[in-house]
């Protein structure tokens, strides 16, 4: 009869295949944008509203603009919102709007967000009503100022949210990463974070509820409508993770959100060294367990069950000589099965596919980061682009 080690590395193992499973049903069912294209005679095109909401992007915002400028689809406009910043943001867009007065608009802001909003959610929404006051459009695109589009890709985007009948569709930009901070946490809290545990197949159908729905707030093309009914970022507006909140939203009104693979349609860059990533990811992980200490206790064990004591027990067992099924094979078979999941998703989304070996590490860092994230939104020592974010809901 099998011993309680044996069971519960069997056990571990199973939940790692179904993990395993779950990513290559994912990867299959996941739209790609460049399957989808408009019809080149169609009249007229659907508009399209372009908007960017922008705070402190001064290194970013001149190839935001004219990446979008170089857009191949025929009717569009981009709208950019000027979150008090305080470098030189407003000037270079300004400059760039003068010289293109019929396709781009820029909505100075007046100053921070009210009580009981944060900065993005209202920046949007204050950039989605100075569209409204002078524009009708048939789709939103909100994207952010460090993403990057191909000329393609607006055209595939609209024509692949039509041919889906998605209220929303949101991407996933393909990832740059260059130093080790970078390329250790952006696969795990991107890619990973979703395709590995959300699935797919009932996020997609209307008749699973608005719990299995996500989005990326990177990249989020509405159709107007479904904007509308969801009750837009109003809805979201004190919410760390505003994009996932508005899939779900969208989702409870009756419309489809769809995720989709945009290929090299879409990149960014989000962080450029240690200090940005550390930041960065801490200012909305905890949201993730849902302002929950004992949630996030529990996450960060199941995290360490499943891909950190796995490896180390496999090379403690190595070390002392007992290579046995239950201190060495089932371990290595357990780290294996974690880095294939790894490795498929660095496959598809263009990462470097040895950094899957160092899944055990990747999950180190993001622990450490939620474990900074509860810290931050128990102090309210948070801060984002000069400001103080309020992380408690």
């Amino acid at each position: 009869m099998p011993g309680p080690l044996l069971f519960y590395q069997l056990l571990v193992l199973a939940v790692l295949l179904a993990l395993l499973a779950l990513i290559v049903v994912n990867l299959r069912v996941l739209p790609v944008l460049l399957a989808y294209d408009r019809t080149k005679g169609e009249e007229p095109q659907p508009r399209v509203a372009v908007l960017v909401p922008a705070r402190n992007e001064e290194a970013n915002i001149e190839a935001c603009l004219q990446c979008l400028l170089e857009q191949d689809y025929p009717n569009y406009e981009i709208w950019l919102y000027d979150d008090a910043s305080t470098d030189d943001t407003l000037h270079i867009a300004t400059r760039i709007a003068a010289a293109h007065p019929a396709k781009i608009h820029v909505v100075p802001g007046t100053g921070g967000p009210p009580v009981g909003w944060l900065g993005k959610a209202h920046a949007c929404h204050r950039l989605y009503q100075a569209m409204r006051e002078r524009s009708d459009p048939d789709y939103l695109l909100f994207t952010d100022a460090d993403v990057r589009h191909e000329p393609q890709a607006l055209g595939h985007a609209v024509a692949a949210a039509g041919a889906l009948g998605a209220g929303l569709l949101s991407v996933f930009p393909r990832q740059r990463t260059l130093t080790w901070a970078e390329r250790l946490a952006v696969p795990v809290m991107q890619h990973w974070a979703v395709y590995g545990i959300l699935p797919l197949p009932l996020a997609f159908t209307r008749r699973a509820g608005p719990a299995f729905a996500a989005a990326n707030g990177q990249f989020m093309l509405f159709s107007r409508e479904a904007y509308e009914a969801c009750g837009g970022h109003t809805l979201v507006r004190d919410r760390i993770l505003e994009d996932v909140a508005l899939a779900r939203a969208v989702k409870r009104s009756g419309h489809r959100a769809i995720l989709a693979d945009a290929g090299p349609l879409v990149s960014t860059r989000m962080y450029d060294s240690l200090a940005g990533v550390w930041q960065g990811y801490s200012k909305n992980a905890y949201a993730f367990f849902g302002y929950s200490p004992p949630f996030l206790v529990l996450g960060v064990i199941v995290l360490a069950a499943l891909y950190v004591i796995p490896p180390a027990t496999a090379l403690y067992a190595l070390l002392m000589s007992q290579v046995s099924l239950e201190w060495f094979y089932l371990p290595l078979a357990q780290y294996a099965a974690a880095a294939a999941a790894r490795l498929l998703l660095s496959v598809r989304f263009a990462y470097r596919a040895p950094d899957s070996l160092l899944h055990p590490v990747s999950i180190l860092f993001m622990i450490a980061i939620c474990l900074n994230s509860m810290r931050w939104s128990l102090t309210g020592t948070g801060t984002w682009k000069g400001r103080t974010q309020r992380l408690q809901q």
